[in-house]
């Protein structure tokens, strides 16, 4: 299981840092003098060591991952992290090297090299002529990260869901994985913008997980430039992307996945709420909205949905929320009438003609009413308006 995999990897990190004991873990990586002659002369030469045994003992599998050496980016970073948890490579030594005759001994080699060949299990997406995308109707260029996750994510993921690769649930997160997290390291790492527009953007975002990972990379300023603290910092990249690798692996498994059982079901069944079939009815709350666009989508629905209900679980009253157009926009196919908007309690339902409404907000996107029978006449009358 990844959550395992994560714990015993967490455990070897704090305990028995790359193999080392505890009495040198704040210098995990060996000293210059203590290198061989030919890597203290070269530190593209130098390896970071697995720190996820595999075996009772502590032993790894035997196999060497090689990426390139110098500054690193989020995607080899997390390629290195990702085909570490497949049983081909887990527990697999780290080598970061530009050297061809040292890359050519490897039995894997990441974001570096020159050549995309999985039956050599060689994933560089550099060179030129290099167009691989994930297909599945993405478009992206692929980058190391990618790469790796296309080939070795659905292991992977049914590691953790405990099932055969081929379970159809494995497809669905493989695909809601790579649409929610892969795809935009992918495309940073490649340079690729995420909206066709020749207007600069209106504010600066450096909080994404590929910067993160790039401020890992040793400061100019710091006299120590050592091969040393830069591969010390390259494990630090691979944890950070692969922690929220894995906790956005969790959330599709124990969260996502069940949202979407409850969606689909719910609008299978709309047609039993209201004969115009545009009104749907959760019968317990949960994420809903992307999959609705989704499954509408996916289904071919029509006419689509305008209107949600749902209980809220503080109030016990019941919401009806207007669907929004698409999931990053504010505005609804059928917003609330006008009229009602900004109207609250016996205002409203005398305005409504429907008792016990509570609430419509001044957009017009959601509004509320004591019972399921009352907000689910909101919905009609906002259907008819």
């Amino acid at each position: 299981m990844l959550a395992a995999a994560w714990r015993v990897s967490q455990r070897a990190v704090t305990t028995s840092l790359f193999g080392i004991g505890r009495s040198q873990i704040r210098n995990p990586f060996p000293t210059m003098a203590s290198l061989s002659p030919a890597a203290a002369s070269s530190p593209k030469r130098l390896r970071v060591y697995s720190s996820a045994p595999t075996d009772g003992d502590g032993a790894g599998s035997g196999k060497r991952v090689g990426t390139h050496n110098g500054s690193f980016h989020c995607d080899e970073a997390l390629g290195c992290f990702l085909i570490r948890l497949t049983s081909q490579f887990a527990g697999a030594d780290v080598v970061r090297t530009r050297d061809s005759q040292t890359l050519d001994t490897l039995d894997a080699v990441l974001d570096v090299g020159g050549v995309y060949d999985p039956s050599q299990h060689r994933y560089d997406h550099h060179q030129k002529g290099f167009s691989e995308v994930f297909g599945h109707g993405f478009n992206t260029k692929l980058s190391s990260a990618g790469l790796v996750y296309k080939h070795f994510g659905k292991e992977i993921i049914a590691k953790e869901l405990g099932v055969n690769e081929d379970h159809e649930d494995v497809h669905r997160l493989y695909l809601a994985i790579y649409k929610s997290f892969v795809e935009a390291l992918d495309a940073i790492d490649n340079g690729i913008n995420q909206y066709d527009t020749d207007q600069p953007p209106k504010f600066v975002n450096n909080t994404h997980l590929s910067s993160r990972v790039g401020r890992l990379n040793p400061d100019w300023t710091d006299p120590d430039q050592s091969p040393e603290k830069e591969n010390a910092a390259f494990q630090q990249a691979m944890m950070l992307a692969g922690s929220e690798f894995m906790e956005s692996v969790r959330f599709h498994v124990k969260s996502w996945l069940p949202a979407r059982s409850i969606v689909l079901e719910c609008l299978l069944s709309r047609g039993k709420v209201d004969p115009s079939g545009e009104i749907m009815v959760l019968d317990r709350f949960c994420p809903w909205k992307l999959h609705l666009f989704e499954l509408e989508e996916e289904l071919k629905i029509d006419p689509l949905t305008k209107y949600a209900l749902y209980q809220d679980e503080r109030s016990k009253s019941w919401r009806v929320q207007a669907v929004a157009v698409a999931p990053d926009r504010f505005e609804s196919r059928k917003a609330l009438p006008e009229k009602w908007r900004g109207m609250r309690d016996d205002e409203l339902s005398a305005e409504t003609g429907i008792p016990g409404c509570v609430f419509v907000h001044m957009s017009g996107f959601i509004g509320g009413n004591k019972t399921y029978e009352g907000a689910l006449e909101m919905a009609r009358a906002a259907l008819k308006c």
